[in-house]
């Protein structure tokens, strides 16, 4: 787990040296990929020998929008969107109610489930000890608005970090 994290904090400082590297390239070549908002909001992309495609439309302030991008952030993009789709998630926090019996873990999601029907609840086994962890969040303080909720029901609860299920895409 420990070098995940490495991994990932490189990956960081790899995508910010590249954007700013980018934001200052792209100031002095303009030949880098661009797109291209236009009047009838529909997109076109100048493709100059890269991975980067668009299509579809923007509304009103964003109706000339131009992006100038580098072909490798669309690379290391999609490494790290394979990596989230490997992983079968994305680093986030939950919240830990118990961690003990398998019985009383059950016991424990149930128990939560019927005062907090809204949450998502796990229970995972790590030897030797179940444990009951609830939600998929991917800020610390929005775990901790769950916490402070919980706490008067479960006052052991603590926010531990997890790998969390892809958010839901809500639509209209």
């Amino acid at each position: 787990m420990g070098f995940n994290r490495f991994i990932l904090k490189v990956l960081g400082v790899v995508f910010f040296v590249a954007f700013v590297s980018i934001v200052t390239v792209s100031a002095q070549n303009p030949y880098q990929n661009e797109l291209s908002v236009h009047a009838d909001d529909s997109i076109s992309t100048v493709k100059n020998d890269s991975l980067f495609m668009a299509s579809g439309t923007l509304d009103g302030e964003w109706s000339h929008l131009t992006i100038n991008s580098d072909k490798r952030i669309n690379k290391l993009l999609e490494i790290s969107e394979e990596e989230n789709k490997r992983r079968g998630g994305i680093s986030g926090y939950r919240v830990q109610i118990f961690q003990g019996e398998k019985d009383e873990a059950y016991s424990y999601k149930s128990e939560f489930l019927k005062g907090y029907p809204d949450y998502k609840v796990y229970v995972l086994f790590k030897t030797p000890d179940f444990r009951v962890r609830v939600g998929d969040f991917r800020s610390r303080s929005e775990t901790i608005k769950l916490k402070y909720l919980i706490e008067k029901d479960f006052p052991n609860s603590f926010i531990v970090e997890d790998f969390i299920n892809f958010p839901e895409l809500k639509t209209n």
